[in-house]
C-alpha cells in the first residue's frame, strides 16, 4: 500500500531525527543492552506468525499472559520484543515457561529495533508476521508505516492514551490515520474515545485490562524462598517497592523515619531500575544506615537492616513477607507502579498521589484497600498505623478477590480478536 508523498516526507523527517539522536541513544545506560539487536543485523529473527511488542517489564507480563491463553491446537511462531533489559528478562522467562507448558509454540525473544524507518522496514520484512500486536501505549511510526506498506494488520491491545499524548498525535492527524491500526482494544471508555478521536471510531473497542487476569489471589501455601536465606521467619518487614529516581530523596527520608521509629524492623528497598542500586548504596551509607545488598546475603542479617535489592524477580516474595508496603512511582508525578501485587498477597499498600498509570484500578483506592497519601509524611504515618495494626491477610485477599473477579476476562477478549486477524492473513 502506498502511503503518499506527504506521509513519506514526514517519515523521512522522523528518520532524520533518529539519525541525529542515535549517537546519544547508543550511549544510553538503559539502551546499551542489546544494542546490536536494535540495529536489526542479518538473522535478527526468523519468520513468525505474530509479533508482540512489550515496551518494558509490565507490558512483558501482559505478553506472557497472552501466551497462557494460546489454544492448544495452534502451532504458531511468536516473536516477543521489548525495549528494556527488564522486559527481555521477563520475556525470556515467558519463553522458558512456554517451552514447558506450550511446547507447540515456537517463541522467539529479541530486543525491539530502533524505530528508524529503514531499520524497521528490514525487521518487518525479515519477520513477515501475519499480524503485529502493540501493548498499552505504544504507537511506533516506523513499524506501523512498514506494516501498512506491506498490508500487515496492527492491533493495539490493552490500549491506553492520556490527553497529553492525544494532543501530540493530533498535531499530525493525517499522518497517523494513514497508518491506523486494524483494531484498538482500550481499557476504558475514556481511552477508547481518545483513540477514536485520532483514528476514527471504526475498530475501536473497550476491554477489561489484561493485568487483572494476571493477578492471582489465594493463600500462599508454598514455602517462600526468602525465608531462612534472606529473612528469618516472622521478621517485621517494611517493603518499599519499585522506587523511582525522582522520589529518592523522599524515600531516603522515609527510611530514616522508619529506622528511628522502628529500629528492629527490617526494610526491603527495591529500586525500580537496577542502575540506581549503586547510588542508593552510597546514599544509605552516607546516612549511616545499616545496609546490605541482597546479592551479598548468605544468611539472614540482623533485624533492622536495610536490604537493598539488586536482584530481579523477588519483589512478590518480599510482599508476601511484609507487614507494611509502600509502592513507588507515586511520590513524584510519575504515574505510579503496580499496587495490585501486594494486594494479591493480602497486604494493603500505601502510595502517594500519583497513580494515573493505574487509574484503571483506582477502585481499590476508593474502597480503602490501597491508601493514597498526600506526601511522604502521610506515607510514613500510614505505614506506622499498619505496622501497629495490620489487617489480616486473608481478609484483604478475600475483599480484593471479590473486586477483581468482576474485572477479569480481557485476555480472552483480545485473543479472540487476534484469531480474527490471523484468519484474515
Amino acid at each position: 500500500m502506498s502511503l503518499g508523498f506527504s506521509h513519506n516526507m514526514m517519515l523521512a523527517a522522523y528518520g532524520t531525527a533518529w539519525r541525529i539522536a542515535r549517537p546519544v541513544l547508543d550511549r544510553n545506560k538503559r539502551l546499551k543492552h542489546g544494542l546490536s539487536q536494535r540495529l536489526v543485523p542479518y538473522g535478527w529473527s526468523k519468520r513468525a506468525h505474530v509479533w508482540i511488542q512489550a515496551a518494558s517489564g509490565g507490558e512483558a507480563f501482559l505478553a506472557w499472559q497472552m501466551l497462557r491463553e494460546m489454544p492448544d491446537d495452534q502451532q504458531l511462531t511468536i516473536l516477543l520484543t521489548s525495549c528494556t533489559k527488564q522486559g527481555i528478562e521477563v520475556l525470556e522467562k515467558a519463553k522458558a515457561w512456554a517451552a514447558q507448558e506450550k511446547s507447540y509454540l515456537d517463541v522467539l525473544v529479541n530486543y525491539f529495533p530502533y524505530d528508524q524507518p529503514h531499520l524497521m522496514k528490514r525487521a518487518v520484512e525479515m519477520v513477515a508476521p501475519q499480524t503485529v500486536v502493540l501493548l498499552e501505549t505504544e504507537l511506533w511510526p516506523g513499524l506501523m508505516s512498514a506494516c501498512t506498506e506491506m498490508n500487515i494488520p496492527v492491533a493495539v491491545f490493552n490500549g491506553r492514551m492520556n490527553p497529553r499524548s492525544l494532543a501530540g498525535y493530533l498535531a499530525t492527524p493525517e499522518f497517523w490515520r494513514r497508518i491506523r491500526p486494524a483494531m484498538v482494544h482500550a481499557i476504558s471508555d475514556k481511552d477508547a474515545r481518545r483513540y477514536a478521536a485520532l483514528f476514527g471510531e471504526q475498530g475501536v473497542y473497550t476491554m477489561n485490562n489484561i493485568k487483572f487476569d494476571s493477578v492471582s489471589v489465594g493463600s500462599k501455601t508454598a514455602k517462600n524462598p526468602l525465608v531462612g536465606k534472606v529473612l528469618k521467619k516472622n521478621t517485621p518487614l517494611v517493603v518499599l517497592g519499585s522506587v523511582r529516581e525522582e522520589e529518592e530523596s523522599d524515600v531516603l527520608e522515609l527510611v530514616r523515619s522508619l529506622k528511628e521509629a522502628r529500629p528492629k524492623t527490617s526494610i526491603a528497598l527495591f529500586p525500580r531500575h537496577m542502575e540506581r542500586v549503586g547510588l542508593w548504596e552510597m546514599m544509605l551509607n552516607g546516612a549511616q544506615l545499616p545496609v546490605v545488598l541482597r546479592s551479598k546475603i548468605t544468611e539472614p542479617p540482623a533485624p533492622g537492616t536495610v536490604i537493598l535489592w539488586d536482584t530481579f524477580g523477588e519483589l512478590g516474595y518480599a510482599y508476601q513477607l511484609a507487614r507494611a508496603v509502600f509502592v513507588g512511582g507515586s511520590l513524584a508525578p510519575l504515574g505510579g507502579q503496580n499496587f495490585l501485587e501486594p494486594l494479591a498477597c493480602g497486604k494493603n499498600p500505601v502510595i502517594g498521589t500519583s497513580f494515573h498509570n493505574f487509574q484503571w484500578a483506582a477502585g481499590v483506592i476508593d474502597e480503602k484497600m490501597v491508601y493514597s497519601m498526600e506526601d511522604v509524611d502521610g506515607v510514613f504515618a500510614q505505614l506506622m498505623r499498619i505496622l501497629k495494626r495490620a489487617a489480616k491477610p486473608e481478609v484483604t485477599r478475600k475483599r480484593f478477590s471479590t473486586w477483581l473477579q468482576e474485572r477479569q476476562g480481557g485476555t480472552k477478549q483480545v485473543m479472540n480478536a487476534l484469531w480474527l486477524l490471523l484468519k484474515r492473513g
